[in-house]
This record gives C-alpha cells, sequence and structure tokens, in this order.
C-alpha cells in the first residue's frame, strides 16, 4: 500500500508512488478508495474519484494524476493542466501561452509490468 502524501489536492494527492505495484494492486487499491473506473479504446484506465481528481494508468504503464478542480472567485478552474507528481504536489504543464513546459509531461511514476 502506497505511503500517504501531501494532500490539499484531492484524493489523487493524499496517497503515496504507485511505481512498482501491479495492475492489479493499483486497481484494488483505487477501487478500495472510491473510484469509478473507465477504459478507453486505446488501452488507458481511468479511475476517477468523487471529488472529480483523477488517475490514468497508461497502456504502457504510466501513471497520470490530476488534481481536484480548484475554481477562482470567476468560476474560472485555476488548476486546469496540471497534474501531480507521486508526493501530491502540483505540476504546472503549460505555460501561459498554452505551450507545454518541457519535462513535465511525464512525471516518472509507472506500474511494473
Amino acid at each position: 500500500m502506497p505511503s500517504q502524501r501531501v494532500g490539499g489536492n484531492g484524493i489523487t494527492s493524499e496517497f503515496g508512488d504507485l511505481t512498482g505495484m501491479t495492475r492489479q494492486e493499483v486497481d484494488d487499491f483505487l477501487r478500495g478508495l472510491g473510484a469509478e473506473i473507465k477504459i478507453t479504446r486505446d488501452g488507458y484506465v481511468g479511475y476517477k474519484f468523487l471529488d472529480k481528481s483523477t488517475v490514468a494508468i497508461r497502456p504502457n504503464g504510466e501513471v497520470i494524476r490530476t488534481p481536484a478542480p480548484k475554481y477562482g472567485s470567476d468560476g474560472r478552474n485555476i488548476n486546469k493542466g496540471f497534474r501531480l507528481d507521486s508526493y501530491g504536489h502540483l505540476l504546472r504543464t503549460r505555460n501561459e501561452l498554452g505551450n507545454l513546459i518541457p519535462g513535465t509531461h511525464n512525471t516518472g511514476e509507472k506500474l511494473n509490468e
């Protein structure tokens, strides 16, 4: 079972690195936290929590976490385009112009295949 992490960005920020776990171990763990599961035709397995934070597992085992949405006083989503690292910290993936920031797309968190 992963260790506890920083939190504050939804359920997906509250548990530790999934690296080295099997797909079945991760599936059991995330379902135990109340995730709804969706499998895409491209082979991604998506886990969505009540707070709308998500974990996606790519076909190659790479883990992608996104935070629960947070909204500003104007109703705009202020953390759109962010991901979470394996510690639960926010990672900005795009700059002010919407361009991908190099080195932020992949966090290195990967399942044992």
